[in-house]
């Protein structure tokens, strides 16, 4: 069996971030480390479950994957912390707050020196044959490569941007493997967590291949990527498979639309029977609001300004509200305490300063604790905060069945009891008491006939709301195929809310085979996060000119001062140029 490690870096998202949590300072001497830790020992735990940022929970399933499938000594994990150093998996650490990628190159190199990351790593990769480096830029300088006498039968797989390659030794035993802007394109994933995506795909298909693809990938490094090729999407090819125009005019109630191979086809005969209700979209409350006043000549907000009581938002910035009503999750409210005591005080409605005939819809907000074995409220006190804080809708405690809990027999069983009993606690409690706001049982599954049993059981329960959760990723296929299936059996009365899905191109189907209402902030969060900042009513998508400001933020002008690329003064000259350009070309006072 070939030897096989991962070498991942550590995540700012942690599971705990307490306001005392470690710095870079309690590292510099043991004996304040230890009793700084001690200060904090209530919240250690093991590296591996402290970590939650998005490469390191994709990275995980697939590590759990191959353990479950193949054994536990299949492969080891180890992360290269800028707190601890290099760190074994199970090693227990508490919450810090030190990472390299504030760092310039003189304080990563001095301080990764400290940590003996070089030399600890150097050791530890000698014990084995193939080892895959998740690192990026910052990291990798922490690692000061190339290793001291290296074994040229050692395979050393970097997955790292282009730009990082300058970094990796061009020659064996390291090897280069690109991961960037247009893998995360070509795989229709996020830059963040894309790393530990693509190994995650790597473990499915050696899980369903065979533990040969390892001992492949060891002898011939160059045909990691080529072994997801099957997970790429091709946006640029689109097969319309179209029906006899005479049977869609005949029908003029059906339901046509495009997807990447398929158009689906809904007949009128197989519409749920609450076809013809209003269908109502929900914002969810992530604190997306905006300055609205705002210096764009100067680029700069007004000083001691407050970002919840000065901005704004969406449903502010418009006469009426652009949007039906607002989910919130129950764990968004507690990741911050200011936050958390503003609704206690005000009420849900008036801390949105959202209209009081609108809805607020109320969950748990179940990817907030998807890696915990059970949920961590109960019913009673859902029920109380529901009520106590003035929403309209609540939701029944769920537990989400995706991804490598939906893989697993057991545990997809586990799960779905978890939430059946639930939502039938959360209704039997609800008829008891004298509440306010009106029920949602979730419906869980794992595939078409999962989840029709489990709306079954909530209409048997007696629910006239239902929610389907867990299908936020899932391919729309997927999801009509399981809307297709719970079609026949509801009920003409029945509202429906789809969590976490807005395919603009499918929300048709999904109302003629029974959704109600959804919710998403996707087409909202696109608008700043990639490159189709516009949508028009025709289906046109345009992109904005992003010029970015050399006194903020950017990550790209940091990048490139860091890189030698110029000096801030010049990129200043360059920002300011730019604007002043623009607004003349606006004015027609300078050409393209």
């Amino acid at each position: 069996m070939v030897r096989t490690l991962v070498v991942t870096s550590c995540t700012g998202e942690k599971k705990h971030k307490p306001e005392n949590q470690l710095t870079k300072e309690d590292f510099i001497s043991p004996d304040r480390l230890r009793e700084r830790e001690k200060q904090l020992w209530h919240l250690r735990l093991p590296a591996v479950e402290m970590y939650i940022g998005m490469q390191h929970l994709r990275l995980m399933e697939g590590v759990s994957l191959l353990r479950r499938q193949f054994n536990h000594g299949i492969i080891d994990l180890s992360i290269v912390s800028a707190g601890y150093g290099l760190i074994l998996e199970n090693q227990p650490i508490v919450p810090y707050e030190v990472t390299f990628n504030t760092m310039n190159y003189r304080e990563i190199k001095e301080w990764a020196g400290f940590l003996n990351i070089h030399n600890n790593l150097g050791e530890l990769v000698k014990d084995y044959d193939l080892v895959f480096f998740l690192l990026g830029d910052k990291y990798l300088r922490a690692l000061e490569l190339p290793f001291e006498d290296m074994d040229e039968s050692k395979k050393l797989i970097f997955l790292a941007s282009n730009t990082s390659k300058k970094l990796i030794p061009p020659e064996k035993p390291y090897y280069f493997v690109q991961v960037g802007q247009e893998e995360a394109s070509s795989f229709s994933y996020g830059l963040v967590g894309l790393k530990g995506y693509l190994f995650k795909l790597f473990a499915q298909e050696v899980s369903n291949e065979g533990i040969y693809l390892l001992d492949s990938v060891y002898k011939n490094p160059v045909l990691f990527l080529g072994l997801l090729d099957k997970y790429r999407v091709d946006n640029s090819k689109e097969e319309n498979i179209s029906f006899p125009s005479a049977e869609l005019e005949n029908d003029k109630k059906s339901s046509v639309i495009k997807n990447r191979e398929v158009v689906f086809f809904i007949p009128s005969g197989e519409y749920a029977k609450n076809y013809g209700q209003p269908v109502k979209y929900f914002i969810p409350e992530w604190d997306d609001r905006v300055d609205p006043k705002y210096d764009f000549i100067n680029d700069s907000s007004l000083k001691g300004r407050d970002t919840y009581s000065d901005d704004v938002y969406a449903h502010e910035i418009y006469d009426s509200p652009n949007y039906d009503g607002i989910l919130v999750s129950k764990v968004k409210v507690e990741e911050n305490k200011k936050k958390r005591l503003y609704i206690e005080q005000l009420g849900i409605h008036d801390f949105l300063r959202f209209p009081r005939n609108k809805p607020v819809m109320g969950d748990c907000g179940a990817f907030g604790y998807i890696n915990e074995c059970e949920p961590p409220y109960n019913t009673e006190e859902i029920l109380n905060y529901y009520d106590s804080l003035g929403f309209n809708f609540g939701v029944s405690i769920d537990h989400l069945i995706v991804g490598d809990y939906a893989s697993d027999p057991e545990e997809r069983k586990r799960r779905y009891i978890i939430t059946q009993k639930n939502a039938h606690d959360f209704i039997t409690r609800y008829k008891e008491g004298n509440y306010s706001f009106i029920p949602y049982g979730v419906a869980q599954g794992w595939d078409a006939e999962s989840y029709r049993k489990a709306v079954g059981y909530l209409i048997e329960m007696g629910y006239d709301y239902i929610c389907l959760g867990g299908l936020a990723r899932t391919p729309t296929k997927q999801i009509i195929e399981v809307m297709k299936a719970i079609a026949p059996i509801v009920p003409d009365y029945l509202k429906i809310h789809l969590f976490g899905v807005a395919r603009l191109q499918a929300i048709d189907v999904f109302t003629k085979l029974g959704m109600t209402s959804f919710d998403s902030a996707s087409h909202l969060r696109s608008a700043w996060l990639r490159s189709e900042n516009y949508i028009t009513l025709d289906g046109e998508k345009y992109a904005a000119i992003r010029v970015p400001p050399v006194d903020g933020h950017s990550v790209r002008v940091r990048k490139m001062i860091s890189e030698g690329r110029g000096t801030k003064e010049q990129f200043k000259k360059l920002e300011i140029n730019s604007l002043e350009m623009l607004r003349k070309y606006d004015q027609g006072k300078v050409s393209l």
